[in-house]
């Protein structure tokens, strides 16, 4: 997903708002008297496409800097060595259950604030008359008050641990010749992103549903080869890569039972915009299916050979 803000379109919006099951019996539920079988792709498809979703609050869970400071933090952290990582108050870190390292040093940026005149603190006990008031001079004060993640201590389960049984997430990439790289980005609402044509990818270590994040990263790796850098979980515009590769991780997580499918499909549907399931044409379906079908058999350890 390249998505650095994220607005919800109105149809995601609405979604949060039409709460519905997250699995259809049809979808489901085994059939031929309770014989378990594989899904049915083709229900879950329909589904994703259509049934209401709505939009995960891990894309809005960090304040988004101007560019001009996404720079001069950039350029901070490479002077020190240091990766590309999300970025955050020190007291946005406390909130999310993680501490600052003693000894840190802070990141600066150039924070907006608006001196305000006596005229303006007059005006301020006047609100009631409706006289027009003065908005004050802004300048920009520099303040070092943030720090990258790598910085903190929390806990972060390693994705391994977060697979369920009988799907190994390093098999899958190893059998599909992919490469999982360490996250340099410090967008924090960034939950991963993919390099195409060095079929690498990365998952943030704060990725709210990581196992899904992982999925949707190699789904962009498999579709989309042409692309140098496909950075996921923004801004949000209509993209049919997007589409599939969001379709992908949602079945591949309703197949292996993680993942918050009503937030996937609040995902997929926001992607689509003004778009129809209609307009998914069966190449799309074919594409989104076999892929989905790639990733499930390639984390499933090979049976041992029956003599």
């Amino acid at each position: 997903m390249t998505d650095l803000t994220n607005t919800p379109t109105a149809r995601a919006t609405q979604g949060e708002a039409r709460r519905s099951p997250s699995r259809s019996p049809e979808a489901h539920q085994p059939a031929d008297g309770g014989k378990a079988q594989g899904p049915d792709f083709q229900a879950l498809l329909r589904e994703a496409l259509t049934q209401p979703g709505r939009m995960a609050e891990c894309y809005r869970m960090f304040h988004r800097y101007s560019f001009p400071n996404a720079l001069w933090v950039a350029a901070q952290l490479i002077e020190r060595g240091e990766p590309l990582a999300p970025i955050a108050s020190f007291h946005h870190w406390q909130e999310l259950g993680r501490q600052v390292r003693k000894g840190s040093r802070a990141l600066a940026m150039a924070m907006p604030v608006i001196l305000k005149s006596k005229r303006k603190a007059d005006a301020e006990d006047k609100e009631e008359t409706g006289e027009a008031q003065p908005q004050g001079r802004r300048i920009f004060v520099v303040r070092r008050n943030w720090f990258a993640l790598h910085h903190t201590d929390g806990e972060t389960a390693p994705l391994e641990a977060q697979a369920p049984a009988g799907w190994d997430p390093v098999l899958a990439l190893a059998s599909l010749g992919l490469e999982r790289v360490d996250f340099e980005h410090f967008d924090g609402n960034c939950q991963g992103y993919a390099l195409p044509q060095a079929r690498q990818v990365a998952v943030s270590p704060l990725a709210a549903q990581p196992l899904k994040t992982l999925c949707h990263e190699m789904a962009h790796c498999l579709l989309h080869g042409e692309a140098e850098r496909i950075v996921d979980g923004v801004e949000l515009d209509r993209s049919l890569a997007e589409v599939e590769a969001e379709s992908v991780a949602y079945l591949v997580g309703a197949a292996l039972g993680f993942g918050d499918l009503e937030a996937s499909r609040g995902y997929i549907q926001a992607w689509m915009g003004d778009a129809t399931a209609e307009q998914i044409t069966d190449r799309h379906a074919r594409r989104i299916l076999a892929t989905a079908d790639r990733i499930l058999k390639a984390g499933r350890p090979a049976e041992p050979s029956r003599m």
